[in-house]
């Protein structure tokens, strides 16, 4: 008989379906690394702390994907910010926008009790133009204008220190027709009639630029001199007009008074206007302390520290202001506060991310 091969596939087909079925359901039962469930599921699940540890991973969740959020908006914020360049600055430029005026009042001369504090005075000046930028500044006294506002710092420098000089000379003992040289005309002019406290703060008023408008610039007045009155000639300008004057043209008055001859007037008129008074030992004259060196060195240091405090004290103008509102940084160029935010939601981010480990 003859054998057909073909007919064998047909059992081998089977047997080989067979395999297959029956290794599949083994790996139903567990094979492969598969394991049958030990205890039914549900019941874990409906445990309180099962549920509790659910609600705890879910809230994590949401806060995690909140802080994800938040941070990386607040870095696009950052990184999309505004900015802007920034040119040097030139030394000088961001001191104030102030005009000022020394003043001296009446019986304050070269020659008389104050020569000494007018040398002093002058060499702390010096010193104090040197380190001017947009400061301008003036000098009168009484009557006479000794020179007018100017920013030409240099020159003033120069002129306070030719009037120190013959301020020292006409201080010292060695040479006493110094104090009646003609150089004196360098800070005083001898007139017929004297002026009084409150016309010389006028004048000094007066010479002050844009008085009456507003020119940008803060306006100060530095008063040196008594401020008590002695004489019995009513001023043109009364205490009334003279507050008119400096409330209007908006002055900040200042005062260094020697410590014996300090007035209520405008001790209240240097307050009313922001002002400072401050007061000093005079060193020298008729009615001074003796001239020692010591005491030459504490007067020096009494005014140095008065114009100090003044100085510190500008008075307000809208350049300062203008200038104050443009100065780097600028509220929108560092994003503090959008980082801050990004790093806390960054921390925050981390920390819950930890809380849904455990």
């Amino acid at each position: 008989m003859g054998v057909k091969w073909p007919l064998l596939l047909l059992p081998i087909a089977i047997a080989i379906g067979v395999a297959l079925w029956y290794a599949t359901r083994r790996t139903r039962f567990g094979w492969q690394g598969e394991l049958p469930y030990l205890a039914r599921s549900f019941r874990i699940t409906t445990l309180p702390e099962y549920q509790r540890a659910l609600r705890l991973h879910e809230r994590l969740s949401v806060v995690a994907l909140v802080m994800a959020v938040i941070a990386v908006f607040m870095l696009i914020g950052a990184t999309l910010r505004p900015t802007k360049t920034y040119e040097p600055q030139l030394a000088g430029s961001d001191t104030p926008n102030v005009d000022i005026m020394l003043c001296f009042g009446p019986l304050y001369n070269i020659g008389m009790t104050d020569s000494v504090a007018i040398s002093q005075l002058m060499t702390i000046l010096g010193e104090k133009v040197g380190g001017f930028g947009n400061q301008r500044i003036g000098m009168t006294k009484e009557f006479y204008r000794n020179f007018p506002v100017t920013s030409d710092l240099p020159w003033v420098s120069q002129r306070l220190a030719e009037i120190g000089k013959v301020a020292e000379a006409a201080g010292s003992k060695d040479n006493p027709a110094a104090a009646f040289s003609s150089d004196s005309e360098l800070f005083n002019r001898y007139a017929d009639t004297r002026s009084t406290i409150n016309d010389t703060i006028a004048m000094c008023a007066m010479g002050l630029p844009a008085v009456g408008s507003d020119n940008g610039r803060g306006r100060a007045i530095i008063y040196i001199g008594g401020t008590k009155t002695y004489s019995d000639t009513p001023p043109t300008y009364s205490d009334a007009m003279l507050s008119a004057v400096v409330k209007d043209s908006k002055i900040q008055v200042n005062t260094i008074v020697p410590g014996t001859h300090p007035g209520k007037f405008i001790d209240q008129l240097v307050k009313d206007s922001g002002g400072k008074q401050y007061l000093y030992t005079e060193v020298g004259g008729l009615v001074g302390d003796d001239a020692t060196p010591r005491k030459i060195e504490n007067q020096k240091e009494e005014l140095s520290n008065a114009l100090d405090k003044i100085m510190s004290n500008p008075p307000p103008s809208k350049l300062d202001e203008e200038r104050q509102e443009e100065k780097h940084p600028f509220r929108w160029d560092v994003p503090d506060l959008l980082l801050q935010i990004a790093l806390i939601a960054a921390v925050a981010l981390a920390a819950a991310r930890l809380g849904m480990r455990l």
